[in-house]
């Protein structure tokens, strides 16, 4: 059988199928993007981006406040009044308190004190030497006995200088025990429970008080003639055992 050579297309000629195009809805366009085009667009738009963000950087920047210490005081016989963390978390630095010391080469009051080592302390026990007395708010103030606590590392500097620190503070022997016990503070501190000394020497109620009743951070300085050679109130509870040091050599010079 040659059924496939009478089939009655075999010699019609091949046609090619094009494919079918779709016309557009009404209203619609067809937009075209090149690689290289969007390239273009992406590195202008980074460029715009960049330049945005540099203007704000700048513009921040020059609006940031300036914070301005109108005294940078040391313990030379000035208060210091910039206040940082510490300095709010205590209340020091505020409000209408200030520091009015007594006289700069005025005769340091005489007193008498009990003390922590069990026996009463006196400020002739420290004749002919530079005596600084430091009042303090006591155990509730961290960074005051943490500093007592320094004190003990650098006894050997202070009795080189011929220097003491003496701590005062209004709290008495049974609460300052368990914190003498776990900082191993063997410096006297002196207990003012009536607030006389403290009192007489011009810390309550300074600025770095926290409490009216109580001193704060405050450092007065009795040069070896037994007068008052420099007073400094501390409002932000801190000042370097090592600005002290620096402070009494140079007296001594």
């Amino acid at each position: 059988m040659k059924c496939c050579e009478d089939h009655p297309h075999k010699n019609m000629p091949e046609t090619e199928v094009q494919p079918k195009k779709e016309a557009n809805p009404s209203g619609q366009f067809t937009f075209t993007f090149s690689i290289d085009k969007i390239l273009t667009y992406g590195l202008v738009a980074l460029i715009i981006g960049t330049i945005i963000v540099g203007y704000s950087v700048v513009s921040n920047k020059n609006k940031t406040p300036t914070v301005s210490n109108s005294t940078n005081a040391n313990v030379q016989g000035a208060t210091q009044t910039n206040t940082d963390d510490m300095a709010s978390h205590h209340g020091g630095g505020t409000g209408n308190k200030k520091f009015e010391p007594l006289p700069q080469g005025s005769v340091a009051p005489e007193f008498s004190l009990p003390s922590t080592i069990g026996r009463n302390i006196s400020l002739s026990d420290y004749k002919g030497k530079h005596v600084f007395l430091f009042f303090n708010e006591g155990v509730m103030c961290a960074p005051c006995w943490q500093e007592i606590s320094r004190f003990e590392r650098y006894k050997d500097d202070f009795e080189n200088l011929n220097a003491v620190i003496v701590p005062i503070s209004v709290d008495d022997q049974p609460t300052w025990d368990p914190i003498l016990k776990e900082e191993r503070i063997t410096t006297p501190i002196l207990i003012d429970t009536d607030r006389k000394v403290t009192s007489l020497y011009k810390a309550l109620g300074t600025p770095s008080s926290m409490h009216d009743d109580r001193a704060g951070h405050t450092y007065i300085h009795i040069n070896t003639d037994g007068k008052i050679h420099s007073s400094a109130d501390f409002p932000n509870m801190n000042v370097p055992t090592n600005e002290l040091l620096q402070h009494v050599e140079q007296t001594q010079t």
